[in-house]
């Protein structure tokens, strides 16, 4: 993006803002990375205007790696169970876009502020949004909000330049083929700035013997399907974001080019899609047909990864809904049931 185009967006959200006293900052259900920098640079944005803003989320913190950011970095979150987000003046979500399974948010309650890098959803509510800055060409929201912060002009402190290196880094996979010349750019600028010792410790946390349980699980359980395609059922989650942690794992084995983890927690079913095939064919376009005509089901992502989620009602077995999402993955990508093999016993051409 031009640089008078984010001058522009930074003036309209300044004017927007500017005088209220209650606003609270919302990511997504069970916040990544990405989602945490994001709010993290934008309520330091806020503050450094002289507003005052909370950080609220539902959901997990999963993934050691996630747990180790908030800690390191200490990212102030408080849970959106213990607020109630109409009492505030301004409600900024980042990192999703309504409407969404995904934003801890009644229907009935719009956001003012919507800043994400997600395409934009054909039942898109953005016209109904005062502030709306949605860049799906960019490989991380951490990069949108990291521009206002430099074009504003304000001294970035290590542990907000590392929040945002972090968010940019994990959501582009360090920079891959997902990442757009704007994130490549704005990740050099950071980088002087960032604490390599806190970076180092955010990315290598110790692991807690639950994690390789679970690892072990996801590789014991994969099936695969030629061609190139591998899925983990893991049943009953401990810890939901275990699920992309084993989607990136296995996508890393030779001879695959599509993964699917799937699992349920605490009544809903949730699956990860990796994909190093993404330019061909989009994960983002195969999670949203897995959920398609299944109720309280929500999907989206990037053409490299993307995710799922489907509330469970009393009446639906999660274990017919689970094999009916892997039905329609391995379907939709040319292959059957019928094909799947176990993945550890398989040749080496898998």
């Amino acid at each position: 993006m031009e640089s008078s185009d984010v001058s522009s967006k930074l003036s309209k959200l300044k004017e927007l803002v500017t005088g209220k006293r209650k606003i609270l900052i919302l990511t997504h259900l069970n916040p990544d990375p990405d989602a945490l920098a994001s709010a993290y640079g934008l309520r330091y944005l806020f503050k450094k205007w002289g507003i005052n803003s909370i950080i609220a989320y539902e959901g997990v913190l999963g993934r050691p790696e996630n747990r180790a950011m908030m800690r390191r970095l200490r990212i102030p979150l408080c849970s959106v169970k213990a607020i109630e987000p109409r009492n505030f003046s301004i409600i900024a979500v980042v990192d999703t876009q309504p409407p969404s399974t995904n934003i801890p948010l009644s229907p009935q309650i719009m956001p003012t502020i919507v800043i994400d890098h997600h395409p934009i959803a054909k039942k898109s509510l953005i016209n109904r949004i005062p502030f709306v800055d949605i860049r799906p060409h960019y490989g991380s929201t951490s990069t949108i909000v990291a521009s206002y912060l430099l074009e504003a002009g304000v001294e970035l402190i290590p542990m907000v330049a590392t929040a945002l290196y972090y968010g940019i880094k994990s959501d582009t996979r360090d920079l891959g083929p997902s990442a757009s010349q704007e994130d490549v750019r704005i990740a050099g600028v950071l980088y002087p700035k960032v604490s390599l010792r806190v970076l180092s410790e955010i990315e290598n946390p110790k692991l807690p013997r639950e994690y390789f349980k679970v690892l072990k699980e996801g590789i014991q359980n994969a099936i695969y399907f030629p061609p190139g395609i591998l899925v983990s059922d893991l049943g009953s989650l401990s810890y939901v974001d275990m699920l992309s942690v084993v989607a990136d794992l296995l996508l890393r084995a030779e001879g695959v080019r599509w993964v699917l983890s799937i699992g349920e927690w605490k009544g809903n079913i949730f699956f990860s899609i990796r994909t190093s095939d993404g330019r061909r064919q989009s994960a983002d376009k195969i999670a949203k047909c897995l959920v398609r005509g299944i109720n309280g089901g929500g999907a989206g992502g990037h053409p490299s990864m993307a995710g799922g989620k489907i509330g469970l009602t009393p009446s639906q077995n999660g274990l017919e809904i689970r094999q009916k999402l892997i039905k329609r993955f391995v379907k939709e990508l040319g292959s059957s049931l019928e094909k799947g093999l176990p993945f550890i016993g398989t040749n080496g051409n898998t």
